[in-house]
């Protein structure tokens, strides 16, 4: 798998669901969110990922819950 590890630093980030401009993936679940994500995976299932089309053509999926593809699409628009 590639992705990188989690940082101390970067767990916190996920923990305190604060936004970051990366996407986490879990290993067991083959899911790819947004750091504002509900999920709370095991840090050990999670690595990180700088762009979320890195994370999808490594086969993880778009999670349902937090939808990183359509946030990240429309972060931009003026909604």
């Amino acid at each position: 798998m590639a992705g990188r590890a989690v940082t101390e630093a970067e767990w916190a980030v996920l923990a305190e669901r604060r936004p970051a401009p990366w996407f986490f993936a879990v290993v067991t679940t083959g899911v790819v969110c947004c750091c504002g994500c509900p999920a709370r995976p095991l840090r050990r299932n999670v690595r990180l990922y700088d762009r979320l089309e890195a994370a999808l053509a490594e086969g993880f999926r778009a999670c349902k819950r937090c939808k990183p593809g359509i946030t990240a699409a429309t972060s931009g628009s003026s909604r």
